[in-house]
């Protein structure tokens, strides 16, 4: 081989290791570039996910400091702060709340306050009416369209609900509303709309099934109501919490066990013309001049509307009249004594041996419950408008002589426990 030729070998052969040095640097440069680039998308996709959360937390704060019950459809506007894509309710259910910035889309759901549920009365203690049942008008509760005519519902029971008789009058317009959005045109449907004069209700049949009596449907049982929960939101073991929450403006009243002539301890305190709400704990007692006072406030004074909520001890009520408003009663530590209707001298001539059979039917003819047993007792054609409901279980209430109950979902309305929303626990979702 010649120097020529040895010179072009070893050209060739710089050329090629070269090129090929040349094709790794090249080749390592665009994997750097892949590298930052990728980085840099990482980065930005993690600062729409910082963005995008930040955007559920201020539409978060923004709902809980107004007082909101539902995710408003201007959040993009009042947290325009950051650069949304989006920040509303999720269409596919109301209470998420979606969050998007970029292709980073976050969510989470949001629980607002319970809904009260239906009925006219719902209770977890059993009841027990010597007389005709009268729900006028009951819950219409949903309306079904292919009927035209509505389910309506009297009463919801945990167990046990028995009366000499029910009558439904149904909804129509020849009967007081049961509040706005109801058409009067239409009524209950004759399967929600029970009218006997027999022993009726809700109670143990002779193979000790708890099944139903002479009733249609609109005297329902569901074990799984949770009357407290439904008002406030909370687990009855949160009470104080909500007895002592300011947004609920309870008057509160501690009843001395020395009385139970609970009016005069808050009649002083309510204010003419807007709800009032009374929180008594301790046994209370309105005889037939309390319940003429109110009635007679009430109606000088229209939308002096009254939430009474009795806590662990005895109600007795007589007297004639409609009370505006809803009456609440609710035992969780108070444990029932025959002695303690001895004190309540306008009642307890109403808790009476009319209530033997009716107690043997329910509870069996072996049971040593007697009517002094009951933590309830009412007598005389008397009703709150807005309801009533009992969240006092494994006892009884009374109704001597007639069992009044109506429905009204706009006063039932104004009165609002709403907890403040919160986070669902576990509910992030990084679509």
């Amino acid at each position: 081989m010649n120097k020529n030729q040895q010179g072009a070998v070893v050209l060739l052969t710089t050329s090629v290791l070269l090129v090929t040095a040349l094709m790794l640097t090249f080749g390592s440069y665009r994997s750097v570039f892949y590298q930052i680039k990728r980085s840099q998308n990482e980065v930005e996709a993690r600062k729409q996910h910082w963005e995008a959360e930040g955007g559920l937390e201020c539409g978060f704060t923004y709902i809980v400091n107004q007082k909101l019950q539902s995710i408003p459809n201007n959040l993009a506007t009042v947290c325009n702060s950051y650069s949304f894509s989006s920040l509303n309710a999720d269409f596919t259910n109301p209470e998420i709340l979606l969050s998007q910035v970029g292709h980073s889309s976050v969510n989470k759901k949001i629980i607002f306050s319970s809904s009260v549920g239906y009925g006219a009365m719902k209770s977890t203690s059993d009841v027990i009416s010597f007389g005709s049942a009268l729900f006028s008008p009951p819950d219409p509760g949903e309306f079904d369209s292919s009927t035209e005519a509505y389910e309506c519902i009297g009463a919801v029971v945990k167990y046990r609900f028995i009366a000499t008789g029910i009558t439904n009058h149904g909804v129509s317009s020849s009967i007081e509303s049961p509040g706005a959005g109801h058409d009067p045109t239409k009524d209950c449907k004759p399967s929600h709309k029970t009218s006997t004069a027999v022993k009726s209700g809700i109670w143990e049949n002779s193979f000790g099934v708890i099944s139903s009596h002479n009733v249609g449907l609109d005297i329902q049982r569901d074990d799984t109501i949770d009357p407290f929960k439904d008002f406030f939101g909370v687990d009855k073991s949160k009470w104080q919490e909500v007895r002592d929450d300011v947004d609920n403006e309870f008057i509160k009243v501690s009843m001395p066990s020395s009385s139970v002539d609970c009016y005069s301890q808050f009649s002083d305190s309510i204010v003419n013309g807007q709800p009032n709400k009374v929180w008594i704990d301790g046994s209370c007692q309105l005889a037939p001049v309390d319940v003429t006072n109110i009635v007679n406030l009430q109606a000088a004074h229209p939308g002096t509307d009254l939430f009474l909520l009795v806590h662990d001890g005895v109600f007795g009520v007589t007297g004639s009249g409609d009370i505006s408003g809803v009456f609440f009663h609710f035992n969780n530590t108070y444990s029932p004594t025959p002695s303690q209707w001895d004190s309540m001298t306008e009642v307890k001539p109403f808790v009476n041996s009319v209530f033997s059979d009716l107690i043997n039917t329910m509870y069996g003819s072996s049971s040593t419950l007697t009517p002094y047993h009951a933590t309830y007792a009412q007598a005389g054609a008397f009703s709150f408008t807005g309801g009533q409901f009992f969240d006092t279980e494994g006892q009884m209430a009374l109704f001597n002589n007639s069992l009044n109950f109506s429905f009204n979902s706009d006063v039932i309305d104004e009165f609002e426990f709403s907890p403040k929303p919160r986070w669902q626990k576990g509910s992030w979702n990084d679509l």
